[in-house]
Formats: structure tokens, C-alpha cells, sequence
């Protein structure tokens, strides 16, 4: 028996566009085990970005600052982030940050940014993560894109598309790891924070089951798309759960009444707090919780410096030559099958997700053709696991602090902030138009909210 059959549920999570350094290099600078941030000034010297004759160093970011504005984080401009020479005499690449974040319309408030890191009282769940279960100091956006084509790598492993779909569209119709796991009759679902989308309804055969997924009341059994509200119920309750669960935060790009997925402006509390509440969740039910695992990780890293240059896998994606990963993510496996504590430098990507479900649900262990090639080059996510549980209950995490100024950004989100913006006011309207009913639904009155401003862009 492997570790994998010892674990009945694997929970998901992706959270959205902050690297590595940013939010957990921190762990390093006291002498920890992660490949983080030095305190030693000629290291830090090395990564100085230079733009327009003014040096940019990393430095700590205050957990009361404002809030930031959100950096490039295309093909393009991740571009320029990787392959731009740091200042004279340092790291001959990932010296492009500053220079990328300059290039904002409109132009950032303070381009220091993208160069800061936050510290344990910023990301006070992180720090508990930590501490007692294991953090992923490999791990990779598969792509040097943005989100859309991430997001895709991580459910599909692969993308036909190599960059954001842009204006009021729809992403490309392609098999999802949803289509993987029913095909093989493994139960499956997606709790969605907030009241408005999941991710995917930005592809256009995924709506319908979602919006009548969602429609469901809260006290119904649900359908493969759930609201969060329920998550808790569903998990203390003596029902049986989906074998892999996905859970989605409630998205800055989307309509939304209070982020809680990081992507800049929204602030890392809302993300915290999310995060804790999924744990403290899956430890309610210790029966549940002893055969879990949680897998935490970031669709990119969001335009913020990171020191580690991505890996030189090569694949082609939507036409386009990739010779490179993206940068690396924060990333954690919560579990009573991990070491405490623990640091696993393995490389990975997200279709490293993907390959542990093939190894726990197909009997050749094989995902897809794609996701094994991709493999080949990545470490396997299984091996960082134990074969011995703990025996101990699981810790209990205290409240996370909410600090006022990086609580979730509450503005107003309209088609034109983003491509991926543009693509849930897409949904938006395509769901007015073709369910007019459920604009007087009460699982849907933020979408009526939202479609009367908004619903004339």
C-alpha cells in the first residue's frame, strides 16, 4: 500500500498571482530551511533591478501599506521580468521587474513594490503552514504567462492558449481535469467563496452545469459546483464527500463583494483568513481529516521578484515556443502525511497535481501524454509525502489578524480592468441573456446587483 491509498480526500486550492520570495521568502532570512530571501547585504546587492538610473533592492513591505497596484503579468511582460539583467555586476537575468511594472496603465503608485516581501505578520496563516506542515520551495507556474494559460496547465496540463484570451470572450473549449475524473467515476466538486463564478465558467461549456449547479438551494444535496457557505456543513456532516475537492477563492478580476484570492489591489489578509478557514474546516472533523491531504499553491507569481530563475522545460502551447517554467509560487501540502515543518525542493509545476491524481486513480498511472512528458523533467508531488501519519491531533490555529489597510480591495470591478475581468463581465451578461430568471434568484442577487451597474460596459 503507498502513501496516496492511505488518503481518501485531496483538497485544492489556488490562490492567485504573488511568487515565492514575496510572500514566503521571508522563512530564510532567520537561517530556515526554505531557498528564500538572504539577510546578507552582497547577496541581496545581486538582484538590485535598475530603471531609469534609480536602483530598486528587495526590502520588507509594512502590513499596513496601501494597497498594491497590480503588476504585468503576461507573456510579454514576464519576459521582460526573467531575461532583463539586474543591476551592472549582478544577476544577469530576473532584472526586469521594476522595468515591467513601469510600463502600468495606469502607472503604479510606487514601483518599489513589485521588489518587496511581506513577513510573518502579513501572511500569519503561511507562517503557520510552515511550521507545521510542509512548504514547496520548487514550485512553479508551468508557464511564463498569465493566468488564464496557467490555470489551464494546472487543470488539463496543457493549453490552447499561450497567453490571456482577450475582451468580452470566452476561453476555448478543451478537456478539464473535471471530464479526467468523471470519466473514471471518481466524485468530484468545486466549492466557490463568494456568490458570483468559478473560474470556469469562462468556458462556455462548463455554464450551464455550473449556473444549475449553483442554483441548487444550500440545504440540497449539491452538484459538482457548490457555494463555500456550505463547505463546512457538507464536511462535518456524515454524508459522503467527492474524492478531490477544489476550492476557489472569490476573485478580484471577477464581480465580487469582498476578494479573497491576493491578486493585487486586494490585500493578502482576505487570503489568510480564507485559507485558515478552510484548515480549521478540515481539522473540525479529525475521522475526515486523518485520511486529507490539502494542496495550497498560486496560479503565478503576479509580476513580484522572485531569485530563483524558472526551469528550461520547453513545450508549445497555443502556437508559441515556451523554452521556459514560469516563476515559482508559495506552495504548501497540509496533511497528517507530511513531516512537520518540512521543506520539499523537489521541482514541480501544477501538472504535478494532475500526476498525483494519476498515480492514485489510473491503474497505469498515467494522466495524459502530456502531463507524463512533462513529468519526466519534474519531481513527483507523491514523494514528499509520509508513509507514517501523526499520531498528535492536529494544531489548532489561532485567529488571523486582520489588518484594515491590506483587507480585501473593495472596488468596483468592471469589463476593461483586466482580460480575465473582461471575461467574467462576458459571463456575466451571456447569463442575463440567457437566464433571465435567475437574476430574481436568491443565490444570485449579487449578479443582479452587479448587472445594474455594470451590465451597459
Amino acid at each position: 500500500m503507498t502513501v496516496l491509498d492511505q488518503i481518501d480526500t485531496i483538497v485544492i486550492v489556488m490562490m492567485e498571482n504573488r511568487s515565492f520570495d514575496h510572500a514566503l521568502g521571508y522563512l530564510s532570512l532567520n537561517g530556515g530551511q526554505v531557498n528564500g530571501l538572504s539577510a546578507d547585504p552582497t547577496w541581496q546587492a545581486n538582484f538590485i533591478n535598475e530603471y531609469n538610473g534609480k536602483q530598486y533592492p528587495i526590502h520588507p513591505l509594512s502590513p499596513n501599506g496601501p494597497p498594491i497596484s497590480d503588476p504585468p503579468h503576461d507573456r510579454g511582460p514576464i519576459a521582460t521580468q526573467i531575461s532583463a539583467p539586474c543591476t551592472a555586476g549582478g544577476c544577469p537575468e530576473l532584472g526586469g521587474f521594476v522595468q515591467s511594472y513601469a510600463t502600468r496603465t495606469p502607472a503604479p503608485s510606487n514601483l518599489a513594490d513589485v521588489m518587496g516581501y511581506y513577513d510573518a505578520s502579513t501572511v500569519p496563516t503561511f507562517d503557520f503552514l510552515a511550521k507545521h506542515f510542509t512548504v514547496c520551495d520548487n514550485w512553479f507556474a508551468p508557464l511564463p504567462s498569465g493566468t488564464q494559460a496557467n490555470r489551464l496547465m494546472a487543470m488539463a496540463g496543457e493549453s490552447r492558449i499561450s497567453d490571456n484570451v482577450h475582451g468580452l470572450s470566452f476561453l476555448p473549449d478543451q478537456p478539464l481535469v473535471y471530464d479526467w475524473l468523471r470519466q473514471r467515476g471518481i466524485p468530484w466538486c468545486v466549492y466557490q467563496s463568494g456568490s458570483f463564478f468559478p473560474f470556469f465558467s469562462l468556458m462556455k461549456e462548463w455554464l450551464p452545469e455550473i449556473l444549475l449547479s449553483l442554483t441548487l438551494p444550500l440545504d440540497e444535496a449539491g452538484g459538482n459546483f457548490r457555494r463555500y457557505s456550505r463547505f463546512q456543513d457538507d464536511w462535518q456532516g456524515n454524508g459522503i464527500l467527492p474524492k478531490v475537492i477544489f476550492i476557489e477563492p472569490e476573485y478580484t478580476d471577477g464581480p465580487h463583494n469582498t476578494a479573497n484570492d491576493d491578486h493585487c489591489p486586494t490585500g493578502m489578509a482576505g487570503g489568510q483568513a480564507f485559507i485558515a478557514d478552510i484548515y480549521r474546516t478540515l481539522i473540525s472533523n479529525p475521522v475526515r481529516w486523518k485520511e486529507t491531504l490539502l494542496v495550497v499553491t498560486y496560479d503565478e507569481h503576479g509580476g513580484f521578484f522572485d531569485h530563483v530563475p524558472p526551469l528550461d522545460i520547453a513545450v508549445d502551447i497555443g502556437g508559441y515556443s515556451f523554452k521556459t517554467t514560469g516563476l515559482r509560487v508559495p506552495a504548501f501540502l497540509v496533511s497528517p502525511y507530511v513531516t512537520p515543518g518540512s521543506v520539499f525542493s523537489g521541482k514541480l509545476d501544477h501538472t504535478a497535481v494532475l500526476q498525483m491524481l494519476a498515480e492514485k486513480f489510473d491503474s497505469h498511472n498515467v494522466y495524459s501524454t502530456a502531463v507524463s512528458a512533462r513529468s519526466a523533467q519534474l519531481d513527483r508531488l507523491s514523494s514528499a509525502l509520509s508513509g507514517q501519519p501523526a499520531t498528535q491531533p492536529a494544531p489548532t490555529l489561532a485567529g488571523a489578524p486582520m489588518h484594515a489597510a491590506a483587507a480585501a480591495f473593495k472596488g468596483a470591478v468592471q469589463a476593461g480592468v483586466s482580460d480575465t475581468s473582461q471575461g467574467f463581465h462576458n459571463v456575466a451578461l451571456q447569463v442575463a441573456r440567457d437566464h433571465p430568471q435567475l437574476l430574481t434568484s436568491p443565490q444570485w442577487t449579487g449578479l443582479a446587483q452587479y448587472l445594474s451597474t455594470y451590465g451597459k460596459h
